[in-house]
């Protein structure tokens, strides 16, 4: 997983399961430092499929969308710094701490992120 944390600074490595409302994750750096990460400090975190970036095709927006590749509810979110995701997510309405969503992109780098809605300037259901 890749945290992405508020300050625009970033750690890359691997972590336990977490859910939503939770006060910090406990996660260990590529080089087997483990780290407690409050949640409240993150901006999002990525499940990735690689560590490498790819230039920002992993948040580009595909064209129209056939099918989702999961059930839930599409969302468009943008963040204090301008980011924009869209993706599906379990939600039915808007989350007051954070979520988790799938990205609608299917050559996204991320599998799943979770979003800390303290970060959220706008979010909107698209369906």
């Amino acid at each position: 997983m890749v945290v992405r944390f508020k300050d625009g600074s970033t750690l890359s490595g691997f972590g336990d399961n977490f859910m939503p409302g939770e006060s910090e994750i406990l996660m260990q750096d590529l080089e087997e430092n483990l780290h407690r990460l409050p949640l409240s400090s993150v901006k999002m975190v990525c499940f990735v499929r690689t560590f490498t970036s790819d230039s920002g095709e992993t948040h580009r927006l595909p064209g129209k969308v056939l099918y989702q590749p999961v059930p839930g509810s599409r969302v468009r979110i943008a963040f204090r710094d301008g980011e924009v995701l869209e993706g599906v997510s379990a939600i039915r309405s808007r989350p007051r701490t954070g979520f988790f969503l799938t990205p609608l992109n299917p050559n996204s780098n991320n599998l799943h992120v979770y979003v800390n809605m303290d970060e959220v300037v706008n979010f909107r259901f698209l369906d």
